[in-house]
């Protein structure tokens, strides 16, 4: 478990508005600026990544490789300000390659499993966090005064602007990673009013969107790994006079032997261990075709 307690501020304290005269002409997003409003998005990002270093803190203290199950709760803290609380199971692998740092992931004990199965790995969890702001301008003041039903125009494009930015955030969080690929798991969306810092008197809508998710990355395997047939019969009594027993060698003894578990951990693990290690260089070339190379 990781917890911590923040002021994260009010969407209301910065920010600039896109509207010119009476009409907005799109919507302000917290990602595309560096100012006080930009500030307010670094700043929900910081708050997810102390907590969940925290809980990172206490499965190395357990010894353990990773966390599964996480989930992530915030709330109203009674005296002020907002509580970030992450919980999770600690894992252990029985295998003798274990990773440098621990994974986190969302995803559940059997989930987990069929991901590895599968041919994937799960990373670390990621964040799409995203910050938009629309002016109320005349046309949505207008719709929203009229008694018959209809689409608001400005409000459906702050909400889908921002989904659409935290989307983009969360892939840009997965390509940093060098993982391949995102599982999902939760979308938040927070609407509020500020008082516009362009027109005084007239009124923002602001939309917060938060996403989720567990970033995984595919491992090499041989063809045809885990792809046996499950057993229709498991014998579990070791007695010889158990009725129905199957003789001994045979094919179903092969899988209560716990050595291709084991065996299969290491390969998992050196695998991601190699990925990360052939991803800790990157390359790139000037305008004058030299090569450079970075960490």
């Amino acid at each position: 478990m990781g917890t911590s307690v923040l002021n994260l501020g009010f969407a209301s304290l910065g920010g600039r508005c896109s509207s010119t005269g009476t009409y907005a002409s799109r919507t302000d997003l917290a990602s595309e600026q560096e100012g006080s409003f930009g500030r307010l998005l670094r700043q929900r990002y910081g708050a997810r990544r102390r907590v969940l270093s925290r809980v990172i803190d206490e499965c190395r203290a357990l010894g353990a490789d990773g966390i599964i199950g996480v989930t992530l709760t915030i709330r109203p803290f009674p005296a002020g300000g907002t509580e970030f609380t992450m919980r999770g199971t600690a894992v252990r692998a029985r295998a003798r390659i274990h990773p440098e740092v621990p994974f986190t992931s969302h995803v559940s004990a059997q989930e987990f499993a069929r991901l590895l199965r599968a041919g994937w790995v799960p990373a670390a969890l990621v964040f799409g966090i995203s910050l938009g702001a629309r002016h109320d301008d005349l046309r949505t003041r207008q719709q929203t005064r009229r008694r018959a039903t209809g689409e608001i125009p400005g409000y459906s494009d702050v909400i889908r602007d921002a989904r659409r930015d935290a989307r983009r955030q969360l892939e840009k969080a997965v390509a940093d990673l060098g993982a391949d690929g995102v599982v999902a798991d939760q979308l938040t969306l927070h609407l509020r009013e500020r008082e516009c810092p362009a027109q005084e008197g007239q009124r923002d809508h602001v939309a917060e969107v938060a996403i989720l998710g567990t970033a995984i990355a595919s491992f090499g395997r041989s063809e045809g790994a885990g792809v046996q047939p499950p057993l229709t019969i498991m014998h579990v009594n070791s007695s010889p006079a158990a009725p129905g027993r199957l003789p001994q060698g045979s094919e179903a003894d092969a899988w209560t032997q716990p050595e291709p578990e084991g065996r299969f951990l290491d390969r998992v693990s050196s695998a991601w261990s190699a990925r990360r290690a052939s991803r800790s260089i990157v390359s790139a070339s000037d305008s004058a075709g030299v090569t450079k190379k970075a960490d």
